[in-house]
């Protein structure tokens, strides 16, 4: 095989021999009156259409090309006695990879297939790098995400994944405008980061000359807004956490978040456990699916899971009695090492992921969290330990979280300087004190419910990883 830049140079004569006879290979206007897919059902019609070239054959003074465009693919026949001498002869300046505008009309060749039989053409833009040959067979999943338009075009599984995860996000979004939620839009950039546990990323506003964080949650802008008197709102948008990557996390990523006023976590549940079948069912057509050989069935009852009786369960500890350090010893024993600066939250959170979610496989709600891993919900009026949350597990992983949002200011700021405490010891984790917000509360929030869910779950009902189902996951560069 020739090297890369040889083949270049030769596609680079072709295009100054195309200027040569007075054709822009990159003209601004194109003429595209049918998809590939309407001319495939259009047999004896006249069509003029357009897409990219993926394969390019000569018989004499025949000349074959398939057409591709997001439809399908399409046989386009050129032949010097339909199109000249002069009109053929531009053929030998054509390469695969090529975007091409056809006229003519479709009809089926001898061997029956359906084809457009070209009576005019038009170079749409001339391709200058050769489209590799092997691409099918790559495994270097980092030079496929590094050049993901490389793998769109040779891959169409992976393109209708993409399709069909747009269709997941509009369904996401009309089910709620149904319900009378409003959608608004936030800030990305803030002065406190909050609304979760994640190390942020940093950034700096030169007009205003202040340091800004990446958003690393959507929450209390929302929450701002039921403050203001919005009872209904929503936002789905990219957050940005800096963080470890693996199968389901990621830098930035879009996540919805919803905030319900006069609701509470219980109100979620039937709500929430319609929502997913809802929009799982019309993006997918079917609530059924395939989990480590078992099929899990979003259709079926939901279970409700005790945090604590799991745990215990699971461990054999007692989240009412045991200790830090017991907490600590049993975790270095399953294979974790964590850092010294994890106090009993942080302890018991990498206990729950290592030992018990991941065989959490149908889809359930665990609820009943222990309050030194729930800093923003409220406690369980009957047991103070305890927090109002309501959190969607399957698939062995963490699928959309619920809360009875707190809205008393002095429990919240309380919250906020236990999280502080922790971050003096180490924890970059740990939430910041948004102060701010703290005044809003006080100006008053009603009891509000709120909830998210990431891409993660769409991640999970395709059955891939995160970096699958982003179109451009950063990557290392390459050396």
């Amino acid at each position: 095989m020739e090297p890369l830049e040889n083949l270049r140079r030769e596609r680079l004569k072709k295009l100054k021999s195309l200027k040569k006879l007075g054709i822009d290979p990159f003209p601004a206007k194109a003429t595209k009156k049918q998809t590939i897919s309407d001319c495939r059902t259009s047999l004896n019609k006249s069509v003029t259409t357009a897409g990219r070239i993926m394969a390019l054959r000569t018989h004499g003074g025949l000349a074959f090309a398939d057409l591709v465009d997001d439809t399908g693919k399409i046989q386009l026949l050129f032949s010097k006695e339909r199109l000249g001498d002069k009109n053929y002869q531009i053929l030998e300046y054509l390469d695969i990879g090529d975007f091409l505008q056809a006229e003519g009309q479709v009809g089926k060749t001898q061997a029956g297939e359906v084809t457009i039989f070209v009576k005019d053409f038009k170079i749409l833009a001339k391709s200058i790098r050769p489209l590799p040959s092997k691409w099918h067979g790559l495994k270097d999943v980092e030079e496929r995400f590094r050049k993901r338009y490389l793998d769109l075009i040779f891959n169409p599984e992976i393109k209708k994944i993409f399709i069909l995860k747009t269709k997941f996000w509009e369904n996401v979004r009309n089910y709620l405008k149904v319900e009378d939620f409003i959608e608004v839009e936030t800030p990305a950039l803030e002065q406190v980061p909050g609304g979760a546990d994640a190390r942020p990323f940093i950034t700096h506003h030169a007009a205003l000359d202040l340091d800004l964080y990446l958003r690393i949650s959507l929450e209390l802008h929302l929450k701002r807004l039921v403050v203001a008197g919005f009872e209904k709102v929503f936002e789905i948008g990219r957050v940005f956490r800096n963080e470890g990557i693996d199968s389901e996390h990621l830098q930035d990523y879009t996540q919805l978040e919803f905030y319900w006023a006069y609701a509470n976590y219980s109100d979620l549940e039937k709500f929430i456990r319609d929502f997913y079948r809802t929009v799982i069912s019309k993006t997918f057509g079917t609530l059924k699916f395939k989990f480590d050989g078992v099929e899990i069935d979003w259709g079926a009852k939901w279970d409700k899971i005790d945090y604590f009786e799991v745990f215990k369960k699971e461990t054999g500890l007692n989240l009412e009695k045991v200790t830090e350090n017991q907490l600590r010893e049993y975790a270095k024993k399953i294979g974790t090492a964590p850092p010294e600066f994890y106090g009993k939250g942080r302890l018991i959170d990498l206990i729950y992921k290592k030992k018990i979610r991941p065989k959490l496989a149908q889809p359930a709600f665990l609820i009943n969290h222990p309050i030194e891993i729930s800093p923003l919900a409220k406690k369980l009026e009957n047991d103070q330990r305890k927090v109002q949350r309501l959190q969607v597990v399957g698939f062995g992983s963490e699928l959309g979280n619920g809360w009875s949002e707190i809205n008393d200011p002095v429990d919240q700021k309380e919250r906020f300087e236990e999280q502080g405490k922790l971050r003096k010891a180490g924890d970059e984790e740990a939430q910041m004190a948004d102060w701010d917000f703290i005044e809003a509360l006080e100006y008053g929030m009603p009891p509000t419910a709120g909830f998210g869910l990431s891409e993660r779950l769409f991640a999970k009902l395709v059955g891939k990883s995160m970096r699958e189902v982003v179109f451009f996951p950063t990557v290392k560069p390459k050396k």
